[in-house]
């Protein structure tokens, strides 16, 4: 399976398992159903079956469909995936946030905005 946030790094196995069962606690700990949260974020049941029990990851825009309705903050949902949880402490917030700022740009300043990006050396 593919990571949402980052399509090359794969969430592997034991990511895809606890994103599964945080996503079960936090759909109980408000009292709702299978059924009831596949209408809240627009998926079937199948899928919400699915991504609970670790066999399928959902995209960007349903994991902050998630993050919306079950009101919690979508760093909180992806750190499950970073590779070194110490180190994305720092990097998750600012991550999110360049992601919720990058929804009022237009399609071509995202594009700039990815060209600048791109011209940074990868982090070692």
């Amino acid at each position: 399976m593919v990571n949402a946030l980052r399509p090359n790094d794969s969430p592997g196995m034991k990511g895809m398992q606890q994103f599964g069962q945080m996503l079960r606690e936090l759909r109980e700990q408000r009292g709702l159903t299978q059924e009831d949260l596949a209408g809240l974020i627009e998926r079937s049941v199948q899928a919400v079956s699915a991504m609970e029990r670790g066999q399928n990851m959902p995209r960007l825009d349903t994991l902050i469909r998630i993050s919306e309705n079950l009101d919690i903050p979508l760093y909180e949902i992806v750190k499950i995936f970073e590779k070194n949880n110490a180190s994305s402490s720092d990097r998750t917030p600012i991550e999110m946030s360049i992601i919720e700022l990058t929804r009022r740009l237009s399609a071509r300043d995202l594009r700039i905005v990815e060209k600048l990006i791109k011209a940074f050396p990868p982090e070692r």
